[in-house]
């Protein structure tokens, strides 16, 4: 039969083209899944819709193959359809070849076929069915294949009580759909759809009917799990809804934002985001989800970040977003594994006016997976040691913080008045002179004096019991006393 088709009388390019598509469809099937294999048997819309002659034609076009089977290409046309009613009225097997509108009214089947018994309608530009099957009481298998169709109701195929066979492979629908049938049993099959694998489709797991012949073989294609397959993205998507619903998290939002492939290539490892954001938090959640890597607890109470040290849980979350809280320090966080490891820490408007800057230093210096670090928004108060280390740390680390050249700090005058400074630009005049509230650079001079004084005086004693020791020589000041 492909011998035949591939030598009629055609351009060279449209004959090369079918012969390659024609001989290729024994290969296809040989590597399709066993359950699928008696579908590629029934899929016949894909070998009638490869007929080179007729696909050179313009117009629409409808032949009559059998006393009871039509092959229409590019539509159907309203005035040739008046004319063929009677071979119509006969068809019972209805092939629509490269239908060329983007939407289907399943209704006009009720009127120009209904005997029907197998229906299949194929191309690109179809997006839509505009409404449900109506009642055809004898269409037993459906074959939708090839298009962009993008949605389907649960009641699309209701009304059919003989449908045995749904073929809805290769389109572009993004969510499986718990049809509803009449008929006791339907062989569904929906491979090579791009699934988008969210919530919606949790209930796949719990299906029991039977109906959904190739389900273990559906893969996602949105962002979050492209290749994953769906009922493995389901399973942990059902875990975590479980984790979440614990006292400490009850109220925050948990997802999956990505299922990363084990080096062994057998099974994949979740990565947990949990949203806690706006939640009235006082402290940091006692209880993550397993493998939690993002957490997200902006615009709470939080005062403290000693939960990061002290709870296994945390010990995997890479990072955190703090913003908006009540926190006054992180010194609690100086030599933990937390802050050698994390990658994104975020702690813009709180309440920090200094850190320990050699710690973080450190810790920056240490950790290999470390991003980003946000810092802006906090009372930085403007001391003069402070501010400078302060400084000397957000140049050195400016790719790292990456709000540095946002960050200000504050000066008091004599008259406890605040005067706010870019910390990038601050110089040393403005941080370090002498003010009633400032008085550190004094300290150290008198510290300086007080200490060359001290050295001095042991010096003199030390060189006075010399002399007196080898010369019997007293100083001259204890000469000179009455």
């Amino acid at each position: 039969m492909v011998v035949s088709k591939c030598n009629r009388n055609v351009s060279l390019r449209i004959w090369w083209w079918t012969c390659f598509s024609l001989s290729s469809i024994p290969l296809l099937m040989a590597e399709l899944p066993l359950s699928l294999k008696n579908l590629a048997i029934e899929n016949i819309a894909i070998s009638e819709c490869s007929d080179p002659a007729r696909l050179l034609e313009a117009k629409s076009q409808c032949y009559y193959e059998q006393a009871s089977k039509t092959v229409c290409f590019r539509g159907m046309d309203n005035r040739r359809i008046r004319h063929s009613r009677a071979r119509l009225n006969r068809t019972t097997e209805l092939i629509l070849c490269h239908w060329p509108w983007k939407s289907f009214d399943p209704n006009e089947l009720a009127d120009w076929t209904p005997n029907l018994e197998k229906f299949s309608i194929m191309g690109e530009n179809l997006w839509m069915l505009k409404a449900d099957f109506p009642l055809l009481p004898n269409l037993r298998a459906i074959n939708i294949t090839g298009t962009k169709l993008n949605f389907t109701r649960i009641s699309t195929f209701r009304e059919l009580p003989a449908l045995r066979q749904l073929n809805m492979r290769g389109n572009a629908l993004v969510q499986v759909v718990p049809y509803q049938f009449e008929s006791e049993h339907v062989n569904i099959f929906l491979h090579g759809n791009p699934w988008n694998c969210t919530n919606d489709m949790i209930w796949l797991l719990e299906e029991q009917s039977g109906f959904y012949a190739d389900k273990t073989t559906l893969v996602c294609k949105d962002w979050k799990y492209t290749g994953r397959p769906v009922l493995t993205a389901m399973e942990y998507k059902r875990n975590l809804r479980e984790y979440c619903r614990q006292e400490q998290i009850r109220n925050c939002t948990c997802q999956i934002s990505y299922l990363r492939l084990s080096d062994s290539g057998r099974t994949f490892h979740p990565l947990i985001t949990v949203n806690c954001t706006g939640r009235g938090l006082y402290q940091l959640p006692s209880y993550l989800p397993p493998n939690t890597t993002v957490l997200h607890v902006a615009n709470n109470k939080i005062s403290s970040v000693e939960r990061l040290t002290t709870i296994d849980h945390y010990k995997k979350v890479q990072d955190i977003y703090l913003d908006n809280n009540k926190i006054v320090s992180i010194d609690i966080l100086e030599d933990s594994a937390w802050l050698d490891n994390f990658r994104i820490l975020s702690l813009r408007g709180n309440k920090i006016n200094r850190i320990r800057v050699y710690s973080v230093e450190h810790a920056l210096e240490r950790n290999t997976h470390v991003g980003q670090l946000f810092l802006g928004s906090n009372p930085w108060r403007c001391g003069c040691r402070f501010a400078t280390r302060m400084q000397a740390f957000l140049r050195k680390h400016e790719s790292v913080v990456v709000d540095s050249r946002n960050i200000t700090c504050y000066i008091l005058d004599d008259e406890g008045h605040k005067s706010y400074h870019q910390m990038m630009t601050l110089t040393p005049n403005d941080a370090c002179r002498p003010s009633v509230h400032n008085k550190a650079a004094v300290y150290d001079i008198l510290s300086i004096v007080f200490a060359s004084l001290i050295v001095l005086i042991v010096t003199k004693l030390a060189y006075d019991y010399y002399i007196y020791r080898k010369y019997g020589k007293l100083p001259w000041l204890i000469m000179k006393m009455p």
